[in-house]
């Protein structure tokens, strides 16, 4: 069973257009031999924010580190460490940070959103 240490997850700039101040990384997929899914980890620093998007896949999220804002389906709640959100397929959504420390979380999809 493959372990990725977390001094070897490399996070890069997100190339999304409107993305702000996002990070990423693949940490768990095919290549540690989940075939089906991955594993993401995402780091949106103090005034970051994804884009409003949908895809047809769901995805799961786990918030590891400081607080944010989850808008999904219009609906706006704070999240923050240890908390978990679900997002449907087709629904819009964005991950935004307005506050004073990185906001971190993990992100499992489907390998085709990955």
């Amino acid at each position: 069973m493959p372990v990725v240490k977390s001094n070897e997850i490399k996070l890069e700039s997100v190339s999304m257009d409107n993305a702000k101040h996002v990070t990423k990384a693949n940490t768990i997929g095919p290549a540690q031999g989940w075939p089906g899914d991955s594993m993401r980890v995402f780091r949106i620093s103090p005034g970051g924010h994804t884009p409003f998007h949908q895809h047809d896949y769901e995805h799961v999220n786990y918030f590891v580190r400081g607080k944010g804002i989850l808008t999904l389906d219009g609906e706006k709640p704070t999240v923050e460490a240890n908390d978990h959100a679900y997002v449907p397929p087709n629904v819009e959504h964005q991950f935004e940070n307005p506050f004073d420390e990185d906001l971190e979380f993990l992100c499992i999809v489907p390998i085709r959103g990955a």
